[in-house]
């Protein structure tokens, strides 16, 4: 028997139960311009890299969170992602979308 838990709430979800798997991928974006001034030395910058644990370094470019939500902790993730500050409180649940 599988027993998982809800990343957020820590809800029991049984087997069977109802769950939702969120990946979340953060990716270091480039616009294909690298700003070099007078004073960059490429060797050095790599010299200071090697200071740094290489998990850290990675971490920088490329980092993955893998979760498991039940369905009211999908509900208020999918309402508000970003955790932006809003004007009242997050709601229990989502209203289902009116048909048009």
């Amino acid at each position: 028997m599988s027993l998982r838990r809800c990343s957020r709430c820590q809800r029991l979800i049984k087997e069977g139960d109802l769950f939702y798997t969120l990946d979340i991928k953060i990716v270091s974006g480039f616009d294909g311009v690298i700003k070099l001034d007078s004073h960059y030395d490429i060797n050095s910058e790599i010299d200071k890299l090697k200071a740094y644990p290489e998990d850290l370094i990675e971490e920088e470019v490329y980092k993955e969170f893998h979760f498991i939500l039940c369905s009211r902790c999908k509900e208020i993730y999918c309402t508000n992602p970003l955790h932006l500050r809003l004007d009242g409180e997050i709601p229990d649940h989502i209203p289902p979308k009116e048909e048009k």
